[in-house]
């Protein structure tokens, strides 16, 4: 038997040779074409010919991630039963979860149509593929690299005629929709799953459709995560582990009303910008015929062409870019049986994920109490945090804020609606913050509004003067359109006043700024303006740092009023969850050197008290002061008269 061993391995070695120095060839020729490593165009090379030339040639979705995972780079080191049969387990386990996707969270045919974006297609040249007998639990290591090294082959792929056209579709569509292309064109891969295409040759789609996709995308990476994570969990098509429910689409879709309200704000100033080109302002009905699955587009109104979409986006949601290749590299790669349960997110150079933030609260100052810990949502705004589409939009706008980590550090719900509170949680913590504020409903005046500030640089010092970076904005979530306000950058005057924090404490009332917090504008009359006892604050339409446009509702250009009053407020850290971490960290420092400070304060105050009474100065200057109160040396009468 060890006989027959030496010469198998000996045998691939002398055969594989020359095979191995052809098939580098050939990948290094796809490697001056697609924006992909050699490993991973091996992978999908071998997985292109798995999809064509064995079981019924599927070429679903399902059975692409199926393939992904079952995937393996053979080799004497790392082929043995165990791992085989993992692999094969991962299989199973990625196509039951992708069907509760197909079932609960994606729309009607969507997976069909990003299958269609990857270029799948059936070549009718199928080759046949001989069948290898699948190792046995008794089979040793070397029998088993045996079958992996024929199984795992890509020499069909391989012809002297050069690349078959079929593959170089696929292996365009999987450099384009996983991110490889950059940004732009992961916009247009998304802008396809829901176009229609006009007679005039121009792509248009349904907003509505068209931000739906990119939210059920996202929310669907959620899930798998969510799988991933799980200890030693399956997910089955039976429905008996449950956890699916909590990643269901809430009906709810004010938060997605208010993006597209935004997008389709956006072309209408397009179109009155340029003309749209020669073309008409709106589709005309019947002027359009179907991508290869229908859609929903009812609404001529309702539609956008694809250039008025990348504008919105790229200035707007940029990382919207990423919801359909973050997916798709989640699928592939997550469930390999060396990254199941990772915790840290691993996405090749050059693609930055989105992700649906997840919600955690700063324990830092909460105490427990006799009756044990006191319930909390973990927001007020975002109560479905796992399908929350005020979450997915935010996250949409910023890297910062599609790392996946939101921490509470202040809520009005849990720590009462105080400014003081607020600048406790934010002073001195060392990252990102999001601010966010829902105003109550002023009749004739405003409406209930949810608006906020992102601010990149951390609330490091109390100051009457504004710091910070341009790596902020404003922003307005609804009800009414979506919009996110970021740095002019123009260079004038006023122009870096991107946010300040002034306390009355430390001004002592002298230096007659704003008390409170603020963004953009003077640090009299800032923008955005939290104000300290939470009764004058602010929120205006214009200034010289941020981009024009409404944070609050229901106001028209004739009604001037810029005032609100708070119903909630919150504070989160953003960012990943080791920039939370040392930001909270920071804060702590921060803390520590303040009460440091305060006890240096005391003792000299206490050592001036004593050196007092050991001179007999303080009794001197007691009586002084009851004098003067009492009006004997020319002040204030404080005594009545008869």
């Amino acid at each position: 038997t060890k006989a027959l061993h030496y010469e198998i391995i000996m045998g691939l070695t002398s055969s594989t040779n020359n095979d191995k120095a052809i098939e580098q060839a050939f990948i290094r020729s796809l490697g001056d074409r697609y924006p992909l490593g050699d490993a991973e165009l091996r992978k999908w090379c071998w997985c292109y010919t798995a999809l064509q030339h064995r079981s019924e040639r599927r070429l679903d979705l399902s059975s692409l991630a199926a393939w992904s995972v079952t995937y393996n780079n053979p080799g004497p080191s790392v082929s043995n039963y165990n791992a085989l049969n993992e692999r094969m387990e991962s299989a199973k386990k990625i196509s039951q979860t992708l069907s509760i996707i197909e079932e609960h969270i994606f729309p009607k045919g969507l997976s069909s149509r990003i299958v269609g974006g990857l270029g799948l297609s059936v070549n009718e040249q199928k080759m046949p593929h001989q069948a290898v007998p699948f190792p046995k639990p008794t089979s040793s290591n070397e029998e088993i690299f045996a079958w992996e090294y024929s199984y795992y082959s890509i020499n069909s792929c391989i012809s002297p005629e050069g690349v078959s056209y079929e593959l170089q579709d696929f292996l365009e569509g999987i450099s384009s929709s996983c991110g490889r292309r950059g940004s732009r064109s992961g916009l247009s891969k998304l802008f396809n799953l829901a176009s229609l295409s006009n007679n005039q040759g121009r792509k248009a789609a349904d907003a509505s459709e068209l931000i739906d996709i990119a939210y059920r995308l996202t929310v669907a990476t959620s899930f798998l995560l969510h799988v991933t994570k799980s200890k030693g969990g399956t997910t089955d098509n039976n429905h008996n582990n449950q956890d699916w429910k909590a990643f269901v689409p809430s009906s709810d879709s004010t938060g997605i009303q208010s993006m597209v309200d935004s997008l389709l704000n956006a072309a209408k100033e397009q179109r009155e910008r340029t003309g749209s080109f020669g073309y008409s302002s709106y589709p005309t009905s019947g002027q359009y015929t179907t991508n290869s699955s229908p859609s929903n587009i009812t609404n001529c109104n309702n539609t956008v062409y694809i250039e008025e979409f990348l504008e919105w986006a790229e200035t707007t949601v940029p990382m919207m870019a990423s919801s359909l290749s973050t997916f798709l590299h989640v699928l592939f790669n997550f469930f390999c049986q060396k990254n199941e349960g990772n915790t840290h997110h691993r996405f090749p150079p050059g693609v930055t994920p989105l992700l649906m933030p997840a919600l955690s609260i700063d324990q830092t100052d909460k105490k427990p109490t006799s009756s044990g810990p006191v319930s909390s949502p973990l927001s007020i705004f975002f109560t479905e945090a796992n399908t929350s589409a005020d979450l997915f939009a935010l996250a949409s706008t910023s890297v910062t804020l599609a790392s996946g980590h939101f921490c509470r550090l202040f809520s009005s719900e849990a720590d009462g609606l105080s400014c003081n509170r607020l600048m406790n949680g934010l002073i001195g913590y060392g990252g990102p913050t999001l601010i966010i504020i829902r105003s109550k409903d002023i009749k004739g005046k405003c409406g209930t509004s949810v608006f906020g500030a992102f601010t990149y640089s951390p609330w490091d010092r109390e100051s009457g003067e504004f710091y910070g970076n341009s790596d902020s904005f404003l922003f307005r979530l609804g009800p009414e359109p979506m919009g996110v306000y970021r740095p002019k950058g123009s260079g004038g005057d006023n122009e870096s006043n991107f946010m300040f924090f002034n306390s009355e404490a430390r001004s002592k009332g002298y230096d007659q700024l704003a008390w409170g917090i603020g963004f953009g504008g003077t640090a009299q009359e800032p923008r955005l303006y939290i104000d300290e006892v939470l009764d004058g604050s602010t929120a205006k339409d214009k200034d010289l740092t941020f981009e024009n446009g409404p944070l609050l509702s229901n106001k028209d250009e004739s009604n001037s009023y810029c005032g609100f009053e708070v119903e909630a407020i919150e504070a989160f850290g953003v960012g990943s969850s080791q920039v939370i971490e040392d930001a909270l960290n920071a804060r702590g420092e921060y803390r520590k050197e303040a009460q440091k400070r305060i006890r240096n304060a005391m003792k000299g105050a206490k050592a001036a008290f004593l050196e007092d009474m050991q001179s007999g100065l303080v009794g001197a200057k007691v009586f002084k002061h009851r004098d003067e109160m009492r009006g004997r040396d020319g002040g204030c009468d404080m005594e009545e008269k008869d």
